[in-house]
């Protein structure tokens, strides 16, 4: 009996340990009628520094393998909890081993935020091409039409030297930005329409999935968040998560692909995150994600 025990309980030591730390590529496709090809979007949420192999190549590399045509970082690329140098020396070499990929993009995340810092890191990815969204709407133009691109700065955005202590989140400030951003995108959208191009979807950058039923009220028609590490543990199919922040126990939007009945041109994309190291919190049965987005013709 005792060998028995001691057996499964390598096994379930190894399962945790391959759940915790093999990065795994996830696949969601949308269906948007103005497409008339396939547009390939990898989300990368939650790195927090982390280690991924010697200049992070094995996150290079998926990311590669998945031949994106739009990278989309949505928070807490940074964390000054990891020892040495590593908080911007990791993030550094992924953004060097990614740059030449595709048009990149970037919005804040609260670690973003709480570790300081924000203007060298902003620098960074501006560095290497990657635009930060400031509370804004760009556009990305394909052969077959455009892209409307928006990214909303983290709720910690604002509060300066406070956001260290981790003292709340600004909700009515990140609403009224939330609204000044939809605005922008709508006016964006108005514009092309008068020009005769055609605008192939609206996508929103953001880190919290916990304001979603802030985002239904505007018409975008794809919205991509992190920030709730798949939920940290799972045991499906019983429990699909079981904590995230800012959705405490049994979190809804954990991870995945989730149509927002309130809003029926709006799908929410929520990454699990890539990383394992920083939080301290052991991933079960919850792999680091690398989240590909394709945007696809309607399937007739």
């Amino acid at each position: 009996m005792k060998r028995k025990l001691n057996k499964l309980f390598i096994l379930f030591s190894i399962v945790v340990i391959t759940s915790c730390r093999t990065i795994r590529t996830v696949s969601y496709d949308i269906e948007e009628e103005r497409v008339s090809n396939e547009i390939r979007i990898v989300q990368i949420s939650d790195f927090h520094s982390n280690d991924f192999g010697k200049d992070e190549i094995k996150i290079i590399e998926k990311i590669k393998k998945a031949r994106p045509d739009i990278i989309a970082i949505t928070g807490d690329l940074f964390d000054e909890r990891m020892k040495g140098d590593k908080p911007f020396k990791n993030v550094e070499a992924l953004l060097a081993g990614i740059c030449d990929l595709c048009p990149g993009f970037f919005v804040t995340g609260n670690h973003d935020f709480s570790d300081l810092h924000i203007e060298k890191k902003y620098a960074m990815l501006e560095q290497y091409g990657f635009k930060v969204l400031h509370d804004e709407a760009v556009s990305l133009d394909f052969a077959q039409g455009t892209v409307v691109i928006s990214g909303v700065e983290d709720p910690y955005f604002g509060l300066g030297e406070r956001a260290a202590l981790k003292v709340g989140d600004d909700r009515v400030s990140y609403r009224k930005r939330l609204a000044a951003v939809a605005q922008k995108t709508d006016a964006l959208v108005r514009s092309f329409a008068e020009d005769g191009r055609t605008v192939l979807f609206t996508m929103l950058l953001v880190h919290r999935p916990e304001y979603v039923n802030d985002y239904v009220k505007y018409d975008f028609d794809v919205i991509l968040a992190g920030h709730a590490h798949g939920g940290l543990w799972r045991f499906p199919p019983f429990i699909n998560a079981l904590y995230a922040p800012g959705q405490g126990m049994f979190p809804k939007y954990a991870g995945g692909k989730y149509v927002l009945k309130n809003n029926t041109r709006s799908v929410m994309i929520v990454s699990r995150g890539l990383s394992y190291q920083q939080p301290k919190i052991v991933r079960i049965f919850n792999n680091p994600e690398l989240t590909l987005v394709r945007v696809i013709p309607i399937k007739k």
